[in-house]
């Protein structure tokens, strides 16, 4: 696959690495140079130092075919513009990085996908399905939502073997760098407890 990717930070950077070892033509995109610098030393990668929004650039870049455009620079705006962009000049997919959570929502698919954005991403909300990926490896899951998905519940039953055992709320949200959900309650044989930002994920059973 031909696969451009505008924004050589670390995001950006993480996916050429991956996506470069799969032997995948990537095309990296920043519109600072110091950027690309170390991309260019390190990686089987071509880059182009440059806008993600400029037309001129998009067009030389679109020239052959491209199969995926993702856009994950610093900017949402830029982010969506360069994905419109980039579809309307010829790629065949695009997805963009995204800081508002609103646009995730099911009533906005279809207009995001009018304007030629096929998917978006949410970084925190990546990391936190990270975490309860670790948590779904040693321990049973329930999920619950409310609000039409805006908020989300998840009761998690911990073991001995949990990755997250004997760590702090606070420790663990600091690893993970987000603070998009929050520990509510525990469950400990029949007693309730709401923790506190220094309380330890031990075996029970935790709200998310």
């Amino acid at each position: 696959m031909r696969i451009i990717i505008a924004g050589a930070g670390e995001v950006g950077t993480h996916l050429a690495k991956m996506l470069s070892n799969e032997n995948h033509e990537i095309l990296l995109i920043d519109s600072e140079e110091n950027s690309l610098k170390p991309v260019d030393s390190s990686l089987d990668v071509l880059t182009y130092h440059g806008s993600a929004c400029s037309v001129h650039i998009l067009q030389n870049a679109l020239r052959k075919k491209t199969d995926l455009f993702i856009a994950v620079t610093h900017s949402e705006n830029t982010n969506i513009t360069a994905a419109i962009l980039a579809k309307r000049l010829g790629a065949l997919k695009t997805i963009a990085r995204i800081d508002n959570l609103e646009y995730l929502e099911h009533s906005n698919e279809e207009f995001f996908e009018s304007l030629g954005i096929d998917s978006l991403i949410y970084p925190e909300l990546i990391a936190a399905r990270e975490v309860l990926g670790l948590l779904h490896e040693t321990g049973t899951t329930e999920f619950m939502e409310f609000s039409g998905g805006k908020l989300a519940m998840y009761v998690q039953k911990l073991d001995e073997k949990a990755p997250i055992i004997n760590k702090s709320i606070k420790e663990v949200s600091v690893k993970f760098k987000t603070d998009k959900y929050r520990a509510v309650a525990i469950k400990r044989q029949d007693k309730t407890i709401i923790p506190r930002g220094m309380s330890n994920f031990s075996l029970a059973t935790w709200y998310l």
